[in-house]
């Protein structure tokens, strides 16, 4: 597909999911309120 990153999200309760981002490279971006929940938004850059 030629992508070299890729925005993910999880809710921010979601701490499994945030961990499993971050170990593989993620770097959050920043917080969003969406439908009444906090998103966090992770970016990881492909190699």
């Amino acid at each position: 597909m030629g992508l070299t990153r890729v925005l993910i999200t999880c809710d921010r309760d979601n701490t499994a999911s945030a961990r499993t981002m971050l170990h593989n490279g993620a770097v959050l971006e920043n917080e969003v309120a969406q439908d009444g929940r906090m998103i966090q938004r992770y970016w990881i850059t492909l190699s």
